[in-house]
């Protein structure tokens, strides 16, 4: 049976460039980066400085930007969450009960690290009128449950309010839609390879060195220190070894370097059209609504079926879609549509795949003996 896998927006299939390129690290270099003056210890150097400017490069970014790594999305916006917080070590620079904005489409990724953190969390169902007073406004880029792209909504926020500190959740941005970071006014964005062909385990935070700067570390202990003794502060390192302590996921870097080498935006044109037949041919079987569709996701429910069962009966077929709440139930909730069935595509997929779903989502009434 041929799979058709749809579950893009969860983790993209792996580019064969980026599980080469991991694999050779580990074969020819494995070596630690910066601790070390041989050859290999230089090339892993290299390499991560390699990948810090590909990234910057992928979003435009400026010189007022660099880049940190983390094992994705949801380590990268807690390590900011985490390192704002004002306190007596002398990192961070807003307190515990500042005015902190998320909208109503956030992951879960961009809803619990800020409530977990701070006392005075709105997540906003109207941010023209929201964000007044706000200190930080963390916004979703592209939506996991509607594709809708909301950086219009972004640069419109950074006019309304210049000075406060604007991040973006860019997990299903980065990689597939083409945009100048400075040019949104975003102080920082997160994001994770694994989600545009990248190994996983690799991600972080493109954001404005000035602000890095004065993040409290997420983690400590090797790398992220120029000296320890026992007694007083250690003497921390530069930006950005500085929020990078213990061993990086070298491998994964030199696999996202490979994957970014290899993105191709038009071709996401391909599969937005394939989107757009899904949704067409989805709105004709009965029994099935298509809720929305945009760019690259297309999320549905079927009558009198629970979306957990729909999938199992499309898994069933070798069809793999992602159905619940989509790690977004505030949103879904909002919308009064409770739990789901996400199909997401990506440039690999063709016509064969849109069949294949249709294919599957027409017998699934039937098969629950609802016809």
């Amino acid at each position: 049976m041929r799979e058709a896998y749809l579950d893009n927006a969860a983790t993209m299939k792996k580019h064969l460039d980026a599980i080469n390129s991991e694999a050779d690290f580990y074969r020819k270099i494995n070596a630690n980066p910066l601790r070390g003056l041989y050859k290999k210890s230089v090339q892993a150097t290299t390499g991560v400085n390699e990948a810090r400017e590909a990234v910057l490069k992928l979003v435009h970014a400026d010189k007022s930007y660099t880049v940190i790594f983390s094992r994705g999305t949801t380590e990268a916006i807690n390590m900011v969450a985490n390192g704002l917080l004002l306190r007596d070590d002398g990192f961070g620079v807003v307190n515990r009960d500042a005015k902190v904005v998320i909208d109503i489409e956030s992951h879960h990724s961009n809803i619990l690290p800020w409530k977990q953190r701070y006392s005075k969390v709105l997540i906003s169902k109207d941010l023209n009128k929201d964000i007044r007073g706000a200190k930080v406004v963390s916004l979703t880029g592209v939506s996991n449950v509607t594709g809708q792209n909301f950086l219009k909504r972004i640069r419109e926020v950074r006019r309304t309010l210049p000075k406060a500190i604007l991040g973006v959740d860019g997990a299903q941005m980065v990689g597939h839609v083409d945009f100048d970071i400075t040019r949104l006014g975003a102080d920082f964005v997160a994001f994770s390879g694994h989600k545009f062909g990248a190994p996983m385990g690799i991600g972080g935070l493109v954001i404005k060195r000035e602000l890095a700067e004065k993040l409290r570390p997420f983690n400590y202990g090797g790398e992220m220190v120029d000296a320890v003794s026992l007694d007083g502060e250690p003497t921390y390192s530069a930006i950005p070894e500085r929020l990078e302590a213990g061993t990086l996921s070298v491998g994964a870097i030199f696999g996202l370097s490979a994957a970014i080498k290899v993105l191709d935006f038009d071709k996401n044109e391909h599969a937005e059209r394939l989107a757009k037949m899904a949704a067409t041919e989805l709105r004709k079987i009965r029994g099935v609504k298509v809720l929305v569709s945009n760019g690259l996701i297309v999320t549905f429910q079927v009558k009198d079926v629970h979306p957990h069962d729909v999938a199992q009966i499309l898994a069933d077929d070798g069809v793999c879609v992602r159905a619940g709440y989509l790690c977004a139930q505030p949103y879904l909730e909002y919308k009064g549509w409770g739990p789901v069935v996400r199909a997401s595509f990506s440039n690999y997929n063709d016509k064969s795949d849109v069949k294949a779903l249709v294919k599957a989502v027409s017998k699934v009434r039937k098969k629950m003996g609802l016809e």
